[in-house]
This record gives structure tokens, C-alpha cells and sequence, in this order.
């Protein structure tokens, strides 16, 4: 036989007995030695011990027996609050909300009800504040934009007057308003703006002091005392009782519901306590006249004796009944909370995120103080300066040196007004020059501060550089006094463009007042005034519409005239 047979025989007598032990079983199957080389590879050399069923279920059940669960939680059973439900639209309960729960995804709020007015209330400028910021922006012959005098003015209430009125009703008639005097203050009633009249008119003519006095005689048994404070109140059965509650109630507890307040007094019949308040009032409070008539009594030993001396002697003083109100905005405070009170408040909140109507309002006080109010561009935003503008024709020319300046801001635009002395003369300004106010910090300070020369700060210049930069800064203030160039609110100036000048002698200039787009102020306009208040899809342009129409009914009046 041939080597290859033999090979070839050999290759096909293969001995099987090797493969009695193998197991043919799954991987998982807890028998295989397969399963357990896998097992141990697996899991990195660590083979955990098995348990039977009976071990497993046994040590299961022992796990989850709890012995001390009763003796540490009682008989384990819980008053649990039910959770609450989330329909997808409104929000949680109030209990969520008063925790700070913070919210989840896809919770949604309930959409905001606006606020349905009542009255129509209207906001103009106060007269001493509004002096002062007359003279801060003529002191500056600044360019302001209408908006920032708006907010500014509404900023703080004692800065602005409020004019306001009920709306009228389903027929058509308007109810007045009882105002209290000397303030103006509104109420929907007489009576309560005669009660309003005659506290003011009390703490005004009369003054309180302490003085020396007999206590109360009698057989006292109880006394009564305020738990909400701990004082003491006094005897029921003695003689002024009633009148003294009343005025520890208007002193201590104004906000108080007079029955609420009744609720939290209490009897004591302590004779410790009576003893206290007998010594407490061997000193009294008395109101005593500021400026008595001769012969006439200066003494009144209550409030309500005082309060009942001026209703008597003002009589129809304390009230009026107007349709349209006037009053200061510093008084608002002094409001009790009610349907006026909200509605001026609103509206103030209103104005205050998008002043549209009060800028309308300021139009005319501020043209009545000489400012000059207009709109740059046919579009544009409201701006306000003390300096009327000038504009250059088309060939026409300014003296030499006021012109190179003229063209150099034309060439420069929105430079600030520190810098362009030095950069006209190609010298590199200071970096301590000093920044622009605003219209806010400028108003804060006591005196309006003089524009300074920004020559001060240069401490490197010879005489001459300082000799120059100080012409040019003098050229630039002129060239800004009379009107060629505008200086803004944050210090960047604009040189007005030319005009075309008219081919036919008869024939009018272009109006300057109302230029084209390329005219439109360096100034960054504010986004809210394009965007807040304004209805979906509602283009910009007609928006800066609204704001050229008339103010509402209400209109500001001289006070000699408002209330006729």
C-alpha cells in the first residue's frame, strides 16, 4: 500500500470516545460545565454560589418580613394625602404651588386674564420734577428720545399727576367721584371720602400730646385686652370705653375689619391686670389745637371729639363730586385698597412697560417748555431737544473750520462727542475720558452738571495740542447749539444731511422734519416700542401709527381750571 492510502486511512478512523462526556445543553443551564467555564469568564473569576428553589423562596420570604415595623410605625398603616391629578391644561393644585414645586415637563399655566379697566386714567408730569429735568436736558442741548422722558417720568409717582374717570355704563351715563379734600383724593361714596377728608384734616390742625391725668373711678371687675397685641382695652362699663376702642383701633389695626377686631379681645378679670390699666391711664392722650380762635376750647380729650370739631366747622369743604378727577401721583399711597386704587395701578403698571399714551401726553407740555419734538424719518422714533435743527442745502457751505468738522462727523458717524477732538487732529484720545450720564443719573444728582471740556484729562499734550483740541471742542459746541449736529442722550453725534436744494425759486424745500430712511437716527431704537403692545401681525409702521394719535378723552388742564 502506497504512503497516500495509508494517510488517507488513517484520516478516516477517528475515535469517538472522547466525545461521551460532552453535553449538549444551553448555556444557562445550571448542570453544563459549559455554563460554568462561561459563567466563571464571564464574571471575571468569581462563580456565586447557587441556592436551591426552596432556599431561595425561604430566604425571599424571610427578607421581606418586617418584625419591628409595627413597633417603630405603629400598625404601618398611613394617612397619605392624595396626589393630586395634572389634566394636561390647567396647573396643579394650590398646595403645589404654595410649596414651590418647581414645574414639570409638559406642564402648562393658565393663560393670563388681562386686566378688565373700569376707569380711563391718564399720566402726565408732575411740575416741580418736571422743571428740574427741563433745565438737566437744556443744560445739555441733548437729543432724547421721547420714550426714555416717558418712563422717566413714570419711574417714581411722585413725578407724575393722574388724571382719571369711570368709564361710562350700559346706558351711557358716567358716575362721578367723591373726592376728599384738600387732596383729591376719589371714593366711590360720600361717606367714606368724608372720613378720609376728616383724618387728614385732624392730624393736620391737631397735635397730640400726653399729660397728667385722674384715673377711672368706679368698681371695675373686668378688663378687657386685645390678644392679637396684649394690651389692655379697659373696663366695658366705663363711660368712654367705646370711644377709646375705636381709636386703638384706627392706630393699631387699621386694616383690620372693626368685627374682626372685636373678635380678638378678650375678659380678664385678673386684679393684677385691672390694677395695670388703671396706673396705664393716669396718663392720657389729648388732641390739642394748632392754632386755636380766640376764645375757642383747644383741648379735646378724644380723637373722635376732634374729628367731630372739624367735620363741624368744614362742613361741604371736606368733599367734592367731580366727573373727571386730578390728583398727585405721590398721594396714590394713601388710597385704601379698592376698584380705584387697582385701576390707577394698573395702568401705571401698564405705562410703565410700554409708555405710548403718556409720551403722546408729554408732546405738548414739553413743546409748551421749548423743546422741539419730532421724528427722524418717515417711520422713525420720537426724539425731543431744546436745539431746533438746521439744515445745510446742497451747496451751501459753514466757515472753514466748523465745516471740515461738519463733514468729519458725516465721514464719522456715531462718534462720541469726548472723542472727536482728538481723533479730528489724529491724536489717540485718553482712556480715563470720562463716560456720558444718562438722562436718569443726570435727574438723581442736586445740580445739573455743566458739560465739561474733555481737554482736562489729557496730561501727555504740549500747550499747543491742548490750544487746538480746545478750538475744535469749541466749534463742536456750536455747531451743536445751533442745531447742524445732534448730540445724543449717550454722547454719539450726527451730522443732519443735506437738502436738496429747489430748482424753482416758488417751490418749497423738502420738509425737514420729515426726512427719509437714510436719515434714521444712530441711536439704537428700543425693541419693546415696536414689539410690546403690539397685535399679531400687526406691522411696525402702524404701530408708530397709534403713537401719533391724539391723546383719549382726558386731556391735562392748568389747575384753575381742572375740576370746572
Amino acid at each position: 500500500m502506497s504512503e497516500d492510502n495509508k494517510e488517507t486511512q488513517n484520516r478516516q478512523e477517528v475515535d469517538l470516545s472522547q466525545l461521551s462526556n460532552i453535553e449538549f445543553a444551553t448555556a444557562w443551564t445550571p448542570s453544563s460545565s459549559i455554563n460554568k467555564d462561561f459563567d466563571q469568564k464571564r464574571r471575571g473569576g468569581f462563580q456565586r454560589p447557587r441556592r436551591n428553589d426552596a432556599e431561595s423562596d425561604g430566604e425571599r420570604r424571610a427578607f421581606k418580613k418586617r418584625p419591628d415595623f409595627k413597633k417603630n410605625f405603629g400598625d404601618g398603616k398611613f394617612d397619605k394625602k392624595p396626589r393630586a391629578k395634572f389634566d394636561g391644561a390647567n396647573r396643579r393644585d394650590s398646595d403645589d404651588r404654595k410649596s414651590g414645586r418647581r414645574p414639570r415637563f409638559g406642564d402648562k399655566r393658565k393663560p393670563q386674564v388681562p386686566f378688565n379697566f373700569s376707569m380711563e386714567v391718564l399720566f402726565y408730569p408732575d411740575d416741580t420734577p418736571f422743571n428740574k429735568l427741563a433745565d438737566i436736558m437744556k443744560n445739555s442741548k441733548r437729543t432724547y428720545q421721547l420714550f426714555d422722558i416717558a418712563e422717566l417720568v413714570l419711574e417714581k409717582n411722585d413725578r407724575f399727576v393722574v388724571l382719571a374717570k369711570n368709564l361710562p355704563d350700559e346706558s351711557g351715563a358716567v358716575k362721578p367721584l367723591f373726592c376728599a379734600q384738600p387732596l383729591n383724593l376719589p371714593f366711590e361714596d360720600e361717606a367714606s371720602a368724608k372720613q378720609a377728608a376728616i383724618d387728614y384734616y385732624t392730624d393736620e390742625l391737631f397735635e397730640k400730646q400726653q399729660i397728667e391725668a385722674e384715673p377711672p373711678k368706679g368698681s371695675f371687675q373686668i378688663v378687657n385686652r386685645c390678644s392679637a397685641t396684649g394690651d389692655l382695652l379697659g373696663a366695658p362699663n366705663w363711660h368712654k370705653y367705646n370711644e377709646n376702642l375705636r381709636e386703638y383701633h384706627r392706630e393699631h389695626c387699621p386694616k383690620m375689619p372693626f368685627e374682626a377686631f372685636l373678635s380678638t379681645i378678650e375678659a380678664v378679670r385678673d386684679p393684677e391686670q385691672i390694677n395695670a390699666w388703671l396706673e396705664q391711664m393716669k396718663k392720657r392722650d389729648v388732641y390739642k389745637l394748632k392754632n386755636p380762635a380766640e376764645g375757642e376750647n383747644d383741648i379735646f380729650e378724644t380723637r373722635e371729639a376732634a374729628a367731630n370739631y372739624v367735620a363741624h366747622k368744614m362742613g361741604a369743604e371736606l368733599v367734592r363730586t367731580y366727573e373727571q378727577v386730578r390728583m398727585k401721583g405721590a398721594n396714590l399711597q394713601k388710597l385704601p385698597f379698592g376698584r380705584i386704587r387697582r385701576n390707577i395701578e394698573e395702568a401705571w403698571h401698564k405705562q410703565k412697560r410700554f409708555p405710548i399714551v403718556t409720551a403722546n401726553n408729554l408732546r405738548g407740555r414739553l413743546r409748551r417748555s421749548g423743546f422741539s419734538v419730532y421724528k427722524r424719518g418717515s417711520k422713525g422714533f420720537a426724539f425731543v431737544s431744546v436745539v431746533k435743527r438746521k439744515f445745510l442745502l446742497e451747496g451751501d457751505k459753514l466757515s472753514d473750520t466748523p465745516q471740515k468738522i461738519f463733514d468729519f462727523i458725516t465721514a464719522n458717524p456715531a462718534i462720541l462727542a469726548t472723542d472727536l477732538p482728538y481723533k479730528f487732529l489724529e491724536l489717540t484720545p485718553p482712556d480715563n475720558q470720562p463716560k456720558a450720564k444718562t438722562l436718569a443719573e443726570e435727574n438723581k444728582a442736586e445740580q445739573p452738571e455743566v458739560q465739561a471740556s474733555p481737554i482736562a484729562a489729557a496730561t501727555e499734550l504740549s500747550d499747543e495740542q491742548k490750544q487746538q483740541l480746545n478750538a475744535v471742542w469749541s466749534e463742536l459746541l456750536w455747531l451743536v447749539s445751533e442745531g447742524y449736529v445732534v448730540e445724543y442722550a449717550d454722547s454719539t453725534l450726527q451730522a443732519n444731511p443735506y437738502l436738496p436744494r429747489p430748482k424753482d425759486k416758488s417751490q418749497k424745500p423738502v420738509d425737514a422734519e420729515n426726512l427719509g430712511a437714510a436719515d434714521e437716527p444712530i441711536v439704537a431704537a428700543k425693541a419693546e416700542e415696536t414689539q410690546a403692545e403690539q397685535p399679531a401681525g400687526e406691522a411696525p409702521e402702524q404701530a408708530e401709527a397709534v403713537a401719533e394719535e391724539p391723546a383719549p378723552a382726558l386731556e391735562e388742564k392748568p389747575e384753575s381750571e381742572e375740576q370746572k
